[in-house]
């Protein structure tokens, strides 16, 4: 055999040869977009570019004819869809690089799908994959007829050794399934799985357990999504004629009109999909809380166009079906698929009650998932364009579609029951359905359908060799309560904060009570059999990203209030700062960025959080200790007090800062950082110590706090009873020639009020002083919950002590100390804190004296430990007094009682009988068998 002729017996060979310049060319894959027959040159060497791809032996073929056959077949290979070479750039020549691994990117595709590789021929890894038949991956299509347009099904396997079949076409086209859709639930090309498809690639690039999918693993591999298919889409539909006519010019029956509207709903939901995702992608780069990594710039839709700049006004003149929504402040492109949206629903709507032989249920499920992405899509725009004007009314309108589109999912899923399902399952990166239609052949074909709408091997220009996609795909069910859960936050997460939030202490309580609710530790690894019943963990990016772009904008913070003024009274209400010292708005100034930046670490997840706080909060709090500390004693200079007057700047920096580091101790806890015995004991210890200090400050700034109200209040007293002195020696100078018997009562009315105040005047300033407002009595609650958390630390560092002196706990390895000490380990573990002057760093010796329960009687010490838990259970229970159920009717004031469901107080009452259970081992049976065994083991 000639040489001219050797890249022609294989079709691998001239696919790799393609492949290493797939980067380089607009379309090695795909036709030319006009559909006509392929030359009739490359008889020989196709059956069919479009079907079934075949190449024979050229043995007993003459050398003009093989050469003319060879010069074409590169021609198609290489030129197909384009008459220029793009020029190859740097990223484009290292993204073509093969790295090793042939299913990485850019490189050979196994034809077989990895499903159904069995157990033995898992067993070679590396010569399974010399041996099988690959294909690079396929170029992104540029409009609908990119790609081959016949039926990928094979229609025999019978083959001679010299034949090479391609099981499925490795770039098929759209237009073939665009042309044929259906709305019925029966057939194989059915709009409601696709559908469906798309909204499950939407959760699993922003869902909340996607498992870290990005837009490359997700939304890039639905092909449908890219910007060309949309244009296509766009003008076969003649979009803008369907404006100008209101949307419903379609007729009563036929089968173009059933496939008109279901081509209609699958552009809606197609530019739905991407104006979300683009919304969702702005939204979390914008805040840069440091988790944009899965909303990077490797892949980047740009701002995608479906109209040109001399058609942006016809966009913004399109009359909506709802007038209010001309005033959400929304560009062209989402006043266009707001358009888009309307226009489908309303042609569904009518075929629906046009045609009564119709599956009425299939098209009622395809309506609920548009609307719920409509409504999904105005709630995000409009969190995400609020100003100081509007910033009220946008979140009450937030809040209405946020509720609507919880409703429209729960109606979705109860309309899915009823309709045949197709779940959707990712192994190894391939798409694989589990369908419930009629036939196996028609669960084929869909599985063929799907498969040509999702591609997850589509070559990603700027990735190069990175590693395959492995979308998580969750059943439809999951899909929706995932969707449901995260449309939900945006209410209390976002909605609820701007909306109730006047305070800076009740910002900041919402806020953390937020971030406990979610971010929390490491995902447990569960069972896939368990993994249904899992429900999700944290707060997802979106809602934590639009609180932080909506934390202050305008110059105020949550656009409705000065942050000094906040700030100031924030300071009034805990340290009972005096007025002259508030007024100073230098000082106040200065406290702005340092407590912004605690709101702010409040919005991302705990492990970032606990770094932010740190690297930025701990070193910001020590220099604003040395300014508090200046401050208080230019305040005392200036007003000629005592140097030991309250230095209210420092107490209430110090409060602040040792909140600060509590939650970080606390944080490190609950994310496993002291994953054993004598690592908690620690963590314990130093929170115990911490929370300590913290009850004790305010305690010292409350009673600081009432001895000014209550001198205030005296000295209001005093001013009163000289006004009413004044007011009776000036009415009786002024009456001439008064009887002697008025000037007696009067008299007696003075002597009455002079003699008998100071007990009346101790009455009334008891029940002043008693008197507290709704915040104060909050703040009570709060550090009602710090008392409970201290018990339970410092129970549970006497609990461990008492196991390890009884010998029931496993001594640490002795590897543990082999290049490290337990000194230096707990000092690294807290050494942030020494960049605090106050309160300073506790020592490994303090550490150790404070722990050391040797000297102290085994029975005396397993009291100590059930008196703390003992204390702990006292104040639960007065906490389960004062927070009463959802559901009851409270009949004291805000200053008494709260509901379960107020979003002020800092603790709901799940997490207080949480808090019961581990304060009630005092009282348990477990703790008085674990009793028994230490007293046994002496």
């Amino acid at each position: 055999m000639s040489a001219p002729y050797k890249d022609l017996l294989d079709i691998t060979d001239l696919l790799r040869e393609c492949a290493s310049q797939c980067l380089s060319y607009s379309h090695p894959f795909t036709p030319s977009h006009d559909d006509a027959a392929q030359p009739d040159s490359v008889d020989d060497l196709t059956r069919d570019l479009d079907g079934l791809l075949t190449v024979t032996s050229l043995k007993n073929t003459g050398d003009a004819k093989a050469a003319a056959t060879s010069d074409t077949s590169h021609e198609l290979l290489a030129t197909r869809g384009s008459n220029t070479v793009a020029p190859v750039d740097l990223r484009d020549a290292m993204s073509a690089l093969e790295l090793g691994d042939k299913r990485m990117d850019c490189c050979e595709i196994p034809i077989k799908p990895l499903n159904t590789i069995d157990a033995k021929e898992k067993k070679d890894y590396t010569k399974m994959y010399d041996d099988l038949i690959t294909h690079p991956p396929r170029i992104a299509p540029k409009n609908l007829s990119d790609g081959t347009t016949s039926s990928p099904v094979i229609k025999s396997d019978n083959a001679s050794s010299e034949v090479t079949h391609v099981a499925k076409s490795p770039c098929p086209s759209l237009l073939p399934y665009w042309n044929t859709l259906s709305l019925s639930a029966d057939s194989s090309t059915c709009l409601l799985p696709l559908l469906l498809l798309q909204f499950t690639a939407l959760e699993a690039y922003i869902g909340t357990n996607s498992g870290g999918s990005n837009a490359s693993e997700t939304l890039f591999c639905m092909l449908w999504c890219h910007e060309g298919v949309l244009v296509d889409m766009a003008q076969r539909l003649d979009i803008w004629a369907e404006f100008n006519d209101g949307g419903k010019t379609i007729a009563n029956s036929g089968p173009d009109v059933e496939l008109t509207v279901a081509q209609w709903a699958l552009f809606a939901s197609t530019l739905g999909i991407v104006r979300i995702a683009e919304a969702v992608r702005s939204i979390v780069r914008d805040a840069d809380i440091y988790e944009e990594e899965d909303f990077g710039v490797e892949w980047d839709w740009g701002e995608m166009k479906l109209c040109h700049q001399e058609e942006v006004d016809k966009v913004n003149d399109l009359n909506t079906e709802d007038p209010t929504r001309s005033d959400f402040g929304f560009n062209a492109e989402g006043r266009l698929v707001d358009r888009v949206w309307d226009v489908a629903i309303s042609k569904l709507e009518e075929y629906k009650s046009s045609n009564s032989s119709v599956d009425r249920e299939t098209i009622e499920a395809i309506v609920l998932l548009l609307r719920s992405h409509q409504s999904f899509y105005l709630t995000i725009q409009l969190l995400y364009n609020v100003n100081e004007g509007n910033v009220v009314k946008f979140s009450e309108l937030a809040k209405k579609f946020s509720r609507e589109t919880v409703a429209l999912f729960k109606s979705l899923q109860s309309c899915l029951a009823n309709v045949a399902k197709h779940d959707l399952l990712a192994s190894d990166g391939q798409l694989c359905t589990v369908g419930l239609l009629s036939s196996p052949d028609k669960n084929e074909e869909c599985s063929l359908f799907l498969g040509a709408s999702f591609d997850p091997f589509v070559n990603r220009r700027l990735l190069g060799n990175a590693p395959i996609r492995k979308a998580r795909f969750n059943p439809i069910n999951s899909v929706i309560n995932s969707m449901s859960i995260l449309v939900s936050e945006l209410e209390w997460a976002v909605c609820d904060v701007l909306l109730n939030a006047d305070t800076f202490g009740r910002l900041t309580r919402m806020l953390s009570n937020n971030s406990l609710r979610g971010c929390g530790g490491a995902v447990p690894t569960i069972p896939k059999s368990d993994a249904e019943a899992y429900s999700q963990v944290g707060i997802n990016v979106l809602s934590r990203s639009l609180m932080l772009l909506n934390l202050y904008f305008d110059d105020k913070l949550l656009g409705q209030y000065d942050f000094v003024d906040i700030i100031g009274q924030n300071m009034v209400q805990l340290a009972a700062a005096p007025g002259a010292m508030v007024e100073s708005i230098g000082w106040i100034v200065r406290l702005s960025k340092p407590l912004y930046d605690t709101l702010k670490a409040l919005c991302f997840d705990r492990h970032r959080e606990r770094s932010f706080t740190e690297s930025v909060l701990i070193p910001a709090f020590g220099s604003l200790q040395v300014e508090a500390a200046a401050v208080d004693e230019m305040f005392r200079e200036a007003n000629d007090l005592d140097p030991a007057t309250t230095p209210y700047a420092t107490n209430y920096v110090i409060m602040q800062t040792l909140r600060l580091m509590e939650r970080h101790v606390g944080l490190g806890i609950e994310l496993g950082l002291y994953p054993h015995w004598y690592d908690l004991s620690q963590a314990f210890w130093y929170r115990d110590y911490l929370l300590t200090a913290l009850v004790n400050v305010h305690g010292a700034m409350e009673r600081v706090r009432i001895e000014r109200k209550l001198m205030e209040h005296q000295m209001k007293l005093e001013q009163e009873e000289e006004e009413k002195k004044y007011a009776h020696e000036h009415s009786c100078t002024s009456k001439k020639g008064g009887s002697k018997k008025k000037k007696g009562k009067k008299s007696r009315a003075l002597s009455t009020l002079t003699t008998s105040s100071p007990r009346d005047r101790e009455s009334l300033t008891i029940e002043a002083i008693s008197m507290i407002s709704p915040e104060s009595f909050e703040d009570r609650i709060d550090f009602t919950v710090k008392s409970v958390h201290r018990y339970v630390c410092r129970g549970m560092v006497r609990l461990i002590a008492a196991l390890h002196q009884a010998k029931l706990l496993k001594e640490p390895p002795t590897t543990m100390t082999l290049f490290t000490s337990e000194k230096r380990r707990f000092e690294k573990r807290f050494e942030v804190f020494s960049m605090l002057p106050h309160p300073s760093r506790l020592t490994f010796e303090e550490y150790k004296m404070g722990s050391d329960f040797s000297a102290v009687n085994r029975e005396d010490l397993i009291a100590s430990v059930k008196e703390c838990f003992r204390a702990g259970k006292a104040s639960v229970d007065r906490l389960l007094e004062v927070i009463l159920p959802s559901d009851t009717e409270v009949t004291s004031s805000m200053t008494e009682q709260r509901k379960d469901d107020d979003l002020y107080i800092s603790i709901r009452r799940e997490e207080i009988m949480a808090l019961a259970k581990s304060s009630h081992i005092g009282n348990s049976n477990r703790w008085w068998i674990c009793r028994r065994i230490i007293i046994i083991s002496l």
